[in-house]
Order: C-alpha cells, then structure tokens, then sequence
C-alpha cells in the first residue's frame, strides 16, 4: 500500500514539474524547482528511466548495460553523501581520460579530503570490487572505471554510449547534477557529517572499508581500526516487554550502549571497543530513533568508551533465560545536536 501511496506521490510531483517546464522533467528539474527529493524516486526504482517506464512516460531508449550503469549511480552517487564519486564520474564525462594527479587536483579544489585510503575507497566503489555478489550483478559486472599507467577511465562500453546515446549521456550527466546539489549538506573534508543521516553499507563505504559488510554488521563491527556502532533507540518491535532496561542517553554528551547478548568484559569484540583508545580504533555512533525510520541511522560523531563506567549486566531472552550482557557509557566528541536529541528520546506516535 505505501508503496503504491508513494507512486501517487511521484507521478503526481512529475505532472507538475512537466507541466511547469513544458517537457518530461529531469532529475535536476525536481532539485532546482523546490519538488522531490530525487532518492524518493530512486529509492522506490532503480533509477530515473525505470521509473519513467513505469509510468508510461515517453521517452528515448537505453540498452540493457546502460541501465545498469545508470541503476549503479543512482543508487550508490546521487545520495551525494560522498563528493569524489560524483566529481570523478563528471570529470570522466567531460575527458576519456584523466591523471589521478588531475583528480586530486580537482578534489582539492572543492575541498575534500583525498588521503590515499579514501581515493582507493573510491576506485573500489567505482571499480565494483566494494560490493557484495548481489550488488555487482545488479551494476552490470563490469568495472565501470579503469586504472592504467595512472590514468583513470569510464570502461569502453560507457564511453560508446556516451558518444551514440545522447539519451543515455543526459541520464548520466543529470545523475551527477543532482548529486552535486545535494552533497551540498555534507563535509567534504570529513568521513562522515554531523547529525546526518548514514545506512550501514554507508558507513562501511565513507569509512574506507573493503568491502560492504553491512549486512554481517548488525550492530557493531570492528574493522579497520574503526568501529561504526548503530543504535534503534526504541525497540519496541525487538524486545520482549519484560524488558525494562536498554540502551539510552544520560544526557547530551553521555550515552549508556549495551553490548549483544551472551558477551562478557572478557568476551574479545568487548575488549576490542573498550581498549579502543589504546588500540588507535576510532568508534562512529550511530543512531535511529525506531524501525519506521527506515535503514538509515543519525551519525552522533565519534564516541570515546569510559573505561571506568563498564559493567555486566544479566538480561532475560524470550525463553526466560539469564544471559551477560556489557554496559559502556559513551562519551561523545561533541554534544547531540538539542533537536535531535530531544527528537530520538520521545517516544513515537503510532
């Protein structure tokens, strides 16, 4: 029902841009005249011209591979939650080739970040190589840039297209207008932004990992001597009623967080969190106030464990059984934002 709610919505939204601008909108069109968010569109379909043949909207054609580029950076670039990809994608548009020293220079030119662990992030997000085997097959396989002798290229296949589909060129081009305008909001000179909105496969990606390790996450995971821990602030639908305790703000700066279930201050993921410090492993919190928000958490920066506020606490599962669980209060670097925190402490209105 709220999915078809939500295609109401968007045709609806569409009529009016169209019937503003007298022709089928782009993306672009929605940003610059105030309507959509274009994620709510591509949330829902794999990308702008899905969602435009869905619709019944007519419009030029795309082959199969060019539909699965464009399925890739709609869903992975037009978040614009990290620039390079963005910038990179435009640059390789406007020349077939580009020196990784012409990158940096153009990254240092919007002022982001472009130590060598996030360029390779970059490449690896660009290439394919972060994503899981789902991912990759539904992005066409194929890397969609390559690296030779320090220069940087769209793969032979894009580039043709971009020369013999104009259609196709425009689609590509209004993905990364888009996404330009809404990195806007975001840091590009830090990981991860303030008080922003993060999935798990975004954190995996903005803090450098691999690979997309979202889905083994649940809800903490120490890699790469960072942490990201991600909190559902109201468990309503998770736990059973008996239960009278759980994760919770003291207050502002300080935030009471419970390990899984079935660990012990001996248990090695728990050690690993609290000798954080010692370890130079830097802990990202993360934080939603309930499921119906979707898998996207509040980043509350990084947080610091209180390594004399650590305790084992019993906690009761489903079958009546006592099982150890870890409490550390978390320090965070930088208060919550008022709003925000008054916001995730209430409770929801069902």
């Amino acid at each position: 029902n709220t999915k078809l709610t939500n295609l109401v919505v968007l045709k609806e939204a569409l009529k009016k841009i169209k019937n503003r601008i007298g022709r089928v909108p782009y993306l672009y069109d929605f940003v610059i005249n105030n309507s959509l968010d274009p994620v709510a569109i591509t949330s829902e379909h794999d990308n702008y011209f899905a969602f435009l043949n869905r619709i019944k909207q007519e419009v030029l054609q795309i082959n199969d591979y060019e539909n699965q580029v464009l399925t890739m950076l709609s869903q992975e670039v037009l978040n614009g939650k990290r620039k390079h990809e963005i910038l990179l994608v435009q640059a390789l548009i406007q020349n077939e080739n580009l020196t990784k020293d012409n990158y940096e220079k153009i990254l240092l030119q919007n002022k982001c970040r472009n130590d060598d662990e996030t360029l390779k992030s970059v490449y690896r997000v660009l290439d394919l190589s972060f994503f899981t085997s789902g991912n990759t097959k539904k992005y066409g396989s194929i890397p969609l840039i390559t690296m030779e002798n320090e220069t940087i290229k769209l793969n032979k296949d894009i580039q043709n297209s971009l020369r013999a589909n104009s259609f196709f060129k425009q689609l590509m081009i209004d993905v990364v207008n888009s996404g330009l305008e809404k990195s806007h909001i975001y840091k590009c000179q830090e990981k991860l932004t303030l008080f922003k909105k993060y999935s798990r496969k975004d954190a995996c990606k903005l803090l450098n990992w691999d690979q997309d390790e979202s889905s083994t996450m649940y809800g903490y995971k120490v890699k790469h001597q960072t942490c990201p821990i991600f909190v559902t602030y109201h468990k309503h639908d998770e736990v059973e009623s008996s239960v009278a305790y759980g994760d919770e703000f003291i207050d502002q700066n300080l935030f009471k967080w419970y390990s899984r279930s079935n660990r012990t201050i001996h248990s090695q993921e728990v050690n690993k969190i609290i000798n954080a410090a010692k370890n130079n492993t830097k802990i990202h919190f993360f934080v939603k106030k309930d499921n119906g928000e979707g898998s996207d958490f509040y980043y509350l920066g990084e947080a610091k464990p209180d390594i004399n506020n650590v305790t084992e606490e019993k906690m009761t599962d489903k079958n009546g059984k006592l099982l150890p669980v870890v409490t550390i209060n978390m320090q965070f670097d930088h208060a919550v934002d008022n709003k925000l925190y008054h916001y995730l402490r209430s409770e929801s209105i069902v």
